[in-house]
């Protein structure tokens, strides 16, 4: 059986056994049973509590080894002590995935960690498979699967795999609207490697996000090999590798056992296999959106249109930052936009469009639009523009929804939107619909995206 078969029951299990149900229901009550039944699930659910005839109108039985019929995934929610009983139960019981979500384990080292390699024990030689200690366990919102102790709403969903070490994840990156993801804890079996696997073979699954506290030494290579093999077959793969400080990778092990292993190492690693590296939520989700919704460069030129001189200062500081440089436009690209401006107004990179506006702003932004997607010095575009939702003309009056809604799909180029306004809701999103589009909050966060896109970024 190869690890994409071994860990499919860890996201889309036909039958769970949920070992220490709790008997309480509603906030605060950490009832995974109520959470799988309000989130959807649709298989056999057999709550095991030996204090219990019935959960939540569902059959509770002393032991997973007394229920009837086949169990695909357990979940355990006891004290750390009795876990190996129970996981002995389980490997007799045939169950091939386990989700321990207590703690105590290697985290603390010491008594903690002689349980946890207790635990890697009894299921040596066998098909079970472990996921934590110390997890939050499974959340798919694609199968509306789960085996979380803290319950999600349903929402909307990009082709977005997580691979996290620690629960919290799965709630921290509000935009980051990942399809799925599987907390795997301290590691103790299930780790980063094989959930990459999964995820690389998993058609609902584009790209995947790993938050690494630590590696298994073994591990590394086979980790790189996996990425680099599912980048060349299309899959963009970003890392938030946290415990870079001495001081981190210390409370990273306390907090799951982690080892963090040497982090500039490390780090030059993931870029060699083209894993894009980041330091914080923020990051993730701008990375995240370039890779998911605009095209690669193949160089780091940027044309830019504004509507302002003071946006194309600070994106030429950003670019310097981010390893980008304006292009340099052809005399072709150039004598459209001048047509179209006042004699006085010298027309360079950036492109400052204002002026040109007071003659038409549809034909403004069209005409310039067309010229920089069409100049082969352009490798990607960053638009500056003023929106037009706090005042009382319709949406897109400047023109600039309609010229990107029928430019930017035909050209293999990123368009990254900065709008400046203070209410920009419907503008964002009529822009975000659109092919090779995407908008982000600030000149930095696109700058930092169009260098994600750049040919080595």
């Amino acid at each position: 059986m190869n690890v994409e078969e071994q860990l499919e029951p860890f996201f889309d299990a036909k039958s769970v056994a949920v070992v220490g149900a709790s008997r309480s229901t509603g906030p605060g009550s950490f009832n995974v049973v109520e959470n799988m039944i309000e989130f959807g699930y649709e298989g056999d659910i057999y709550p095991v509590n030996p204090k219990a005839d019935k959960i939540l109108d569902l059959k509770a039985y002393d032991d997973v080894r007394e229920i009837e019929g086949p169990v695909e995934h357990a979940v355990m929610m006891v004290p750390r002590k009795i876990v190996p009983m129970i996981l002995e139960g389980c490997v007799e019981k045939k169950i091939p995935a386990v989700t321990i979500a207590s703690q105590g384990f290697a985290e603390l080292g010491g008594e903690g960690k002689e349980l946890q390699d207790k635990l890697l024990e009894i299921i040596d030689g066998t098909n079970t498979r472990i996921v934590g200690p110390n997890t939050l366990g499974t959340h798919n919102y694609v199968d509306k699967f789960t085996t979380s102790f803290i319950p999600f709403k349903e929402r909307s969903y990009e082709p977005i795999g997580v691979v996290s070490q620690t629960g919290m994840w799965a709630a921290s990156v509000p935009r980051l609207r990942y399809a799925k993801i599987l907390d795997i804890g301290n590691a103790s079996d299930v780790d980063h490697v094989d959930v990459l696997k999964y995820y690389k073979d998993d058609p609902d699954i584009k790209q995947v996000f790993l938050h690494i506290e630590g590696l298994h030494p073994s591990r590394g290579k086979e980790l790189i090999a996996t990425a680099r093999e599912a980048i060349e077959e299309g899959m963009s793969i970003i890392a938030f590798k946290a415990g870079g400080s001495k001081t981190g990778a210390e409370y990273a092990k306390s907090h799951t056992g982690a080892l963090a292993g040497e982090d500039r190492v490390f780090r030059g690693a993931l870029k060699q296999a083209g894993i894009v590296s980041v330091n914080d939520y923020t990051q993730a989700e701008i990375a995240s959106k370039a890779l998911l919704k605009l095209p690669k460069m193949e160089g780091r030129e940027i044309g830019m249109l504004t509507h302002h001189g003071a946006t194309g200062t600070m994106a030429i500081d950003a670019f310097e930052q981010f390893g980008l440089e304006m292009a340099e436009l052809s005399d072709e690209t150039l004598k459209p936009i001048r047509e179209m401006s006042p004699d006085w107004l010298e027309i360079g990179n950036p492109v400052d469009i204002w002026p040109a506006l007071m003659g038409g702003p549809e034909r403004a932004h069209k005409v310039a639009l067309k010229a920089l997607l069409e100049d082969e010095n352009v490798k990607g575009i960053l638009l500056s523009i003023h929106i037009a939702d706090p005042t009382s003309w319709n949406l897109g009056v400047y023109g600039h929804i309609d010229a990107c809604r029928e430019l930017a799909p035909k050209y293999s180029k990123p368009v990254a939107v900065v709008p400046v306004g203070t209410d920009q809701g419907e503008t964002r999103n009529e822009l975000e619909k659109i092919e090779n589009v995407a908008v982000f909050d600030n000149i930095r966060a696109a700058a930092r995206a169009l260098s994600i896109l750049s040919k080595g970024g």
